[in-house]
Parts: C-alpha cells; structure tokens; sequence
C-alpha cells in the first residue's frame, strides 16, 4: 500500500484498500480534499457549489459502518463531484446558467442515485459551459496553466480533478465533452456506448448523442466507476438493455493480436508536440504486443469536422427543442454564444434534420465495416488537436470526437504526457460498443506506463 502524506494525491484504486483497512478514515480523506478545494478554489474556479455537508454525513457514517464490521458500499465515503447538469434533489443545478439560478429539480439523476448507493458523497457541482453548449467552461482555469481554459463543456470536473480536489468525478459528453477537457487537464475518461450510463437525470442537450461518464486522474478508477454506473435503467427510453461489461482491474500485459487503427484524416491539424506524444503513446502498445493499421476514412469524415454538417444538423435542432420553453420564457437570462447557437439551430429544415440522420446511419455503418473488415479493437488520434486555448478563448476547440459521437461508439482519452509547454496531451482511442471493456483495457495499458496521474500541476506552496 501507498504512504499516506496526502491523502489528495492518492488515486481511487489506492485509497479503497486504506479506507477498508481502516489505515486511513474517510473523514481524514474529505479534509484532505476540502483542504486543496480551499487552497485553490479562487484560481481554478471549478465549483458552481461547494458542498460539505452531504459530503461529511457520508464520510461519517462509512467511518461508523467500518469501525463496527458493518459492510459498506464500495465508494464509502468517497467524495464525489458532479457536473452541474446532473439533478440532484436538495442541491440546486444549474447548468452553469441564470436560466436556472437556485434550480432544485427535487429529483436525483440514476447517475448520482448509484454512485450514492455505492456510498459516495457528494462534496460539490462543478462548472461546465452554460447548458454544455461549448468548450469554454468559463471561468474555470485549468490548473496545469492558469492563464488556459481546461476545455469544456465538463471543465468544471476535469479542473477539479487535476487540482486533486477530488478523486473522481461525473461529465456528460455529446461532441466530445468528456474527452476533450480531459485531455486537456491531464486526467482520463471515457465517453460510453450510447446509452450505457443511464440519462436519466441529466439535462439534455442533444438527447440523440448525449451521454453521460466517468472521469478520473487514472484510467483504473474510469474503469472502476464503470462498474457501478453502466447497466439498464427502466427509467431512461434510450438505455441499453445488456449485461455490463466486465471490465478490467488491471492493465493486459500481452495485446498479440489486438490491431489500432490510425486514420490520418483524424489527425490533421495536430501540432508537432501533439503527434508526437500520441505516436508515442501508440508505442507503449506496440512494445505490448499491438500492431497498427492505416485506415482509410470513410466517406463524409471531413464534413463530420464542420459545422454545419452530420453533427450540427443534428445538435441544431434538438437542442432547440429542449430549450424550447425556457427560450420562451427566460430568453434574456441566455448568454450570447449559447443564445446564437440555439438561434443558429432553427436555421435547420427538417430535411436537413433528416438527411443528417440518414448520413448518421451511413456513417456509423461505414465505421463498422471498417472495423470487421481489418479486425480492429481501436481507432486511435489524437484528443486535442492543439494545446487548451489561452483566455479568453476565441472560437470553439477544434477535435476530431464529434465523430464518435455520431457512430454512438465509445471512446475514451488517456494523458500520454506532457508537451513542451508543460501542458498535457490526450490520445483518444475508439471502440465498437461490444469492445468497450477491451477499450478501456488499451486506455489502461497506456496510462499504467505513463502514469501522469503521480503528476501534481499545483505542487508546492
């Protein structure tokens, strides 16, 4: 087991066995986390809210329950953070916006309702960009470099985690959410196969590619928070009725056979430092065992990175109609990109809206294909094209993951370091829904051998 210093540092795969041994209380953990939220909460910026309370009454009584023999959940007195679009009964959530200002949905997500079974507790909502309807996540500041934004739209939870004010936390993703703050802030997650966590809860954006997940320092605790979040929910339409894969506990030694495809359209525009720690990343799989593969793009794949296009055609119009009643009531409580966006989105005929989800299912089959067809397990690129954005950001980020958000693949990203900036870098591998688990076990592999979550970008003083 790890010498506990600071509990804060420690991953959740490292701090599960110290709390059941009872070398560590949950109650020295959540200090430990409230301690660093204290410290660097005024400069990063990643909570709406901070929450204590409910964070302490869990922590309490994991404490009580161990201390007698009870059995407990297996994140007992973990604390947890949710991106502000998650509902929560007695918290407000507000989407990061005044249209929702002091908002108790008086309902609590499936998502945050397993992770509380579990035993977690709930010590804040973080920030993302208003509706999670961009890259921004203002104001947060990514603490690798305070003077960058840490990506969006779960900035908030990518944030907190770099700045180990938790140890895990949740995101949504519906172009790339997860991943691209991710990358961005030094952590991992993985945006799941459609309908594998549960929506239920969660505000939506575009109901048709939204999907919510986990996000960590470490792929383990991805994987690990898997486990308790994926599995069908009755309560959810879109959920998937399937076995929850098994996924893994420790990273394969031997990847003989597994084949990464690298399709170089989804590369393009990624600088020298980018492509260079993703090639390298690549290596660490092939010295595993892992042989790559030249893919050819399918048909439409540099539309998939315009808008409008497939991805806009479809967000366009359905995000408009989720905020179709607030717009009509609160237009004026809007900030001005989101507002434009959601004006944008009316520009959409129906035929377009149409079109667009023929193009999806062509899509998403062409990628199939391409998988059977040269027996791949991945698709591989890079997260982030470019480094995070200095503030304020001009214009979107530019990434290729609004393509697997089309497919409604999983794809997860992994820190393969740190570039000469001193700014992390994120590699993004894809997955057909059934090679989900083995997804998360190439994710694996690479960041056991990286290891940037040993890596503290607000070290010292």
């Amino acid at each position: 087991m790890p010498t506990v210093t600071d509990p804060s540092d420690l991953t959740l795969v490292e701090l599960l066995p110290l709390l059941d041994a009872r070398t560590l209380s949950a109650r020295e953990l959540l200090d430990a986390c409230l301690a660093r939220i204290d410290r660097h909460e005024a400069a990063v910026g990643a909570f709406v809210v901070v929450t204590p309370e409910p964070a302490l009454a869990a922590a309490e009584r994991a404490d009580a329950a161990r201390a007698a023999g009870q059995p407990v959940g297996p994140l007992a007195g973990v604390p947890v953070a949710l991106k502000d679009l998650v509902l929560t009964r007695g918290v407000p959530t507000t989407a990061s916006s005044r249209v929702l200002a002091g908002h108790d949905p008086g309902i609590d997500a499936t998502l945050w309702t397993r992770l509380a079974r579990a035993g977690a507790g709930l010590v804040g909502k973080t920030v993302l960009h208003e509706f999670a309807y961009g890259t921004g996540s203002v104001p947060t500041r990514n603490p690798w470099d305070l003077t960058r934004t840490p990506g969006g739209s779960s900035g908030g939870s990518a944030a907190a985690l770099a700045a180990r004010m938790v140890p895990v936390a949740t995101g949504t993703d519906t172009g790339g959410s997860l991943r691209i703050p991710a990358a961005a802030c030094g952590v991992s997650s993985l945006r799941p196969a459609q309908g594998r966590v549960s929506s239920y809860g969660v505000l939506a954006l575009s109901p048709s590619m939204d999907t919510a997940g986990p996000m960590a320092r470490r792929m383990l605790d991805v994987s690990l928070l898997l486990r308790l979040l994926a599995g069908h929910d009755p309560l959810d339409p879109g959920s998937l009725d399937a076995p929850v894969p098994d996924y893994p506990t420790a990273a394969p030694v031997d990847l003989a056979g597994v084949r990464v495809g690298v399709c170089r359209a989804l590369w393009d525009g990624a600088a020298p430092d980018v492509e260079r720690l993703c090639v390298q990343g690549l290596g660490l799989l092939e010295r595993r065992g892992a042989v790559l593969v030249d893919v050819a793009p399918p048909p439409g794949t540099d539309e998939v990175m315009g808008w409008p296009g497939t991805y806009g055609d479809t967000m366009g119009p359905e995000s408009l109609l989720v905020h179709a009643a607030w717009l009509a009531e609160r237009e004026h409580l809007y900030g001005e990109e989101v507002l434009g966006r959601l004006r944008h989105g009316g520009e959409t005929t129906p035929a377009r809206y149409a079109a667009a989800q023929q193009d999806r299912r062509r899509w998403t089959q062409d990628w199939r294909l391409a998988f059977e067809a040269l027996r791949l397990d991945a698709v591989a690129h890079p997260t982030n094209p470019q480094p995070p954005q200095v503030l304020p950001a001009r214009g979107p980020s530019i990434s290729p993951s609004k393509a697997w958000s089309i497919t409604g693949f999983p794809c997860l990203s992994v820190p393969v370091g740190v570039d000469d900036l001193g700014l992390p870098v994120g590699l993004s591998l894809a997955a057909l829904p059934e090679q989900e688990a083995a997804l998360v076990g190439l994710g694996t592999a690479v960041d056991e051998d990286v290891q940037l979550w040993r890596r503290n970008p607000l070290a010292g003083p």
